[in-house]
């Protein structure tokens, strides 16, 4: 059981899309499109992280998303804080209630331990190093961004 979200695998998907900074701003409107991302959910989640200095999201003719820093800079750890928090760190495995230090489950010390480890990757892994992973609505989205990026400038 993995703990982190379809929501954080959604955001990955996302700002995968997008520019570095200073880039060309992509409309939400595209990436929902190109990935298949429902776009008001995509909204709400853009929002999330631009309040999380991830992302900056711009209104307006010339609108849209960019990454706030480059995505060597964006760990996996920072963005699942942003959109599960830090809560489910301290659920029991099973789910069980009243599972703590002083009165463990027989999973508890297991889980600690790979606790520990899912999250000594997650600050290790970041979007950059998410573009080996190949996802054909990424690819698209990125690509329809290119060439319309390259119809304003010729």
């Amino acid at each position: 059981m993995l703990p982190l979200s379809q929501t954080t695998g959604y955001a990955v998907r996302a700002l995968r899309c997008l520019d570095e900074p200073g880039g060309s701003p992509i409309l939400v409107e595209a990436i929902a499109e190109d990935t298949g991302i429902p776009r008001s959910y995509l909204s709400k989640l853009i929002h999330r992280l631009a309040k999380h200095g991830l992302v900056v999201a711009r209104r307006g003719h010339h609108g849209g998303v960019v990454l706030a820093r480059p995505a060597r800079e964006i760990t996996l750890a920072a963005l699942s804080e942003a959109i599960d928090g830090t809560e489910w760190r301290r659920r029991c495995l099973m789910g069980l209630p009243g599972c703590t230090e002083e009165t463990p489950c027989v999973l508890h010390a297991y889980w600690g331990a790979m606790l520990a480890d899912i999250l000594a990757h997650l600050a290790q892994v970041t979007l950059a190093d998410m573009a080996h992973h190949r996802d054909l609505g990424v690819d698209r989205c990125r690509a329809r961004h290119r060439e319309e990026m390259a119809q304003l400038i010729g």
